[in-house]
């Protein structure tokens, strides 16, 4: 072979080795269709499948939060006004242990002027507290019950005077009757009280014995017949306010004095609804001006105005 034929083999072949590698790296990445035997039936790929596809818009962005309201330094309020009753709550414990634990004059001084602010507000307090309560009669505690000599005194002549008139009411239609047991310390004593009541009132009574033994000073008595078995009596003594046909009304199971005694039966007849209204008003002493529950059920507000006129206009006509 001449050097011409060699140089002219070289040359060409330094023009088809490109095109030749160009056509190996097209080919290798289309594997034939053998060795594509995983599609089965779908080895046919189409072009257009290649082709891009459109890719949605991003979405456009979230708004920013809305920035919170600063609050304004000059209108917060974050604490309570010194000296006054909220600072002092929390700030004399404080004071006060601190001057506990470390009694220096600086911290002494602090507690007991801080002290000295709470005792003089409620001086003030008081001073104007007085002066309301003389100026409004319903908030004057004298005019419901009388508080000095003159007319406690007064108050309380009336008070027995209209006792008196329901307890002597109470013995027309009522009667008193005393369990008791021969044995018991406390029967003797007690049926002298009831004999007192009954001869001051003019009630009828009836001893009855649950052992079947007497008293000293109770010539006349019946043995008991079942009778404390039904009212599940379970000491003695027992008194039992009796008003016909059959209302029986315990009034106290043990000892008990006589004026006691006499509240109790005026109590018993009351809250059974058996004294006639004239009467059950004065036995009502104690509720002059006072509100009922069905008054504070109502009428409250925010306001303190209109919810005091409101309380006013219960009261009123009540003294």
């Amino acid at each position: 072979m001449t050097f011409k034929k060699l140089v002219a083999i070289l040359l060409l072949g330094s023009f088809t080795l490109p095109l030749f590698a160009q056509e190996t790296s097209d080919a290798s990445p289309k594997p034939g269709f053998l060795e594509r035997k995983g599609e089965g039936w779908y080895w046919y790929h189409d072009p257009k499948d290649d082709a891009p596809k459109d890719v949605p818009p991003p979405p456009p962005p979230a708004p920013a939060p809305a920035s919170q309201p600063q609050p304004d330094k000059k209108t917060s309020k974050p604490h309570d006004d010194p000296f006054s009753v909220a600072w002092l709550r929390k700030a004399m414990p404080k004071l006060l242990d601190e001057a506990i634990d470390n009694p220096t004059k600086e911290n002494v001084e602090a507690y007991l002027y801080a002290q000295r602010v709470a005792m003089d507000k409620s001086q003030r307090y008081a001073e104007m507290t007085q002066q309301v309560v003389d100026s409004d009669p319903f908030l004057d505690e004298n005019n419901r019950v009388p508080l000095d000599t003159m007319g406690k005194a007064i108050f309380r002549t009336k008070l027995d005077s209209d006792n008196k008139a329901a307890l002597t009411y109470a013995s027309k239609i009522s009667g008193i009757w005393l369990f008791f047991d021969s044995k018991c310390a406390y029967c003797r004593p007690e049926a002298d009280a009831i004999q007192h009541v009954a001869k001051k009132y003019g009630f009828s009574t009836k001893f009855i014995s649950m052992d079947g033994g007497g008293l000293p000073n109770v010539s006349d008595f019946v043995k008991d017949n079942g009778t404390a078995k039904m009212l599940h009596l379970t000491m003695t003594p027992t008194t039992v306010l009796v008003v016909p046909p059959n209302n029986y009304y315990i009034v106290s199971q043990g000892i008990m004095a006589q004026p006691q005694l006499e509240d109790r039966i005026v109590v018993a007849l009351d809250s059974n609804d058996l004294f006639p209204k004239d009467i059950a008003k004065t036995v009502h002493t104690f509720d002059r001006g006072v509100l009922t529950p069905s008054d504070t059920k109502q009428g409250a507000s925010d306001d303190p105005k209109e919810w005091v006129k409101y309380l006013k206009d219960r009261l009123n006509g009540r003294y």
